[in-house]
């Protein structure tokens, strides 16, 4: 399971890539998600930081990707924010699993990672805006609440 921090940053990134290249005002973003101001913010800094993001203070001003919507994956987001998700943890507690190690042979923890990880690269921030629009708020408030407990 992807972090709620790569949940938020996901969803937020799909929204604004899904308006274009003008981006969105944060204000827009708060409605459309239902995440608080203080934590969006949070988020967007974050992605700013990570360069996935160019934000602009006043008129005209607002959050644009640095690359287009379709080109991120969530796969970007795990490695930018460090997420453990992309690294195998073996289920019979010999720590990160490999193809040869101690694992037992043909664990599945390996076949389960390798799957997962293949949905991560193939599966971009616009795709989960899109799959997320009708229930985005209610979710947003779950995520949130996740969010402030760390």
């Amino acid at each position: 399971m992807i972090s709620r921090q790569v949940a938020m940053a996901a969803v937020c990134l799909g929204l604004i890539g899904r308006e274009g290249p003008e981006g969105l005002q944060i204000p827009d973003l708060v409605e459309l998600t239902g995440i608080s101001r203080p934590t969006l913010g949070k988020v967007i800094n974050a992605l700013a930081r990570k360069k996935l993001v160019k934000t602009k203070r006043g008129v005209g001003g607002g959050v644009r990707l640095e690359h287009p919507a379709e080109a991120i994956t969530l796969y970007d987001l795990c490695v930018a924010f460090d997420d453990p998700v992309i690294e195998c943890h073996c289920s019979f507690g010999f720590g990160h699993c490999a193809d040869e190690g101690p694992c037992p042979p043909g664990c599945l923890c390996v076949a389960q990672h390798a799957k997962q990880l293949e949905y991560l690269k193939s599966t971009s921030v616009l795709e989960v805006a899109e799959s997320m629009s009708p229930r985005l708020k209610k979710a947003a408030r779950r995520a949130e609440r996740g969010w402030r407990t760390r």
